[in-house]
């Protein structure tokens, strides 16, 4: 279990490399750090009665934007990355679990279990893959920010020994669901999968 403020993904044993083409120049903005700042300063009220995954966007930068996100019990998103952004999870209120594949070494790919109380907050770097439930029976809320903003996901399954991409997804600017119209409701963030 992972307690604390701030928890750095980096530090787990990847399962893939970092992608080509990716700048490795320090982002003008941290997202573990205005999701700390933020996370205590948002509130959204009904957000702890919502019986699928819902989300609204809540600041949008050049550098950076950030989505509150209500989970019901239950709620979940798959094995997803974030694109070329970094990220940060705040656990606003409630409890969330981030599944993250691992591989030992064995070479055998298993999942690492990370639980996020409130007032956690989970970094990461570009190439994360993980998903996030609500494995409690009382509802959650939590803040992702993501430096650039978000513009593209990669969602995964695990086929034995192996981290198998699913598929690509965009995020459209103009409105606050980045999941194209008609995708199946396993694809990330536009999903609610209960």
């Amino acid at each position: 279990m992972l307690h604390g403020d701030v928890h750095d993904a980096a530090a787990a044993t990847r399962v893939r490399g970092g992608r080509r083409g990716v700048s490795r120049r320090r982002p003008r903005v941290v997202p573990g750090e205005v999701a700390r700042r933020l996370a205590p300063a948002l509130h959204w009220p009904g957000s702890l009665e919502v019986d699928r995954r819902s989300w609204k966007l809540v600041a949008r930068t050049p550098d950076f934007d950030a989505w509150l996100i209500a989970w019901p019990s239950g709620g979940r998103v798959e094995l997803h990355d974030h694109g070329v952004s970094r990220g940060a999870v705040s656990v606003v209120g409630g409890t969330l679990v981030e599944t993250v594949p691992w591989r030992e070494d064995s070479g055998r790919l298993s999942l690492l279990r990370n639980e996020l109380c409130a007032g956690s907050t989970l970094a990461f770097g570009p190439g994360h893959v993980h998903d996030v439930t609500n494995e409690s029976a009382a509802p959650a809320l939590s803040l992702h920010v993501y430096s650039p903003a978000l513009v593209s996901m990669t969602s995964f399954e695990l086929s034995g020994d192996r981290l198998l991409a699913r598929g690509l997804l965009w995020a459209d600017d103009a409105c606050e669901d980045p999941v194209p119209a008609g995708v199946a409701s396993s694809a990330v963030l536009g999903a609610s999968a209960r």
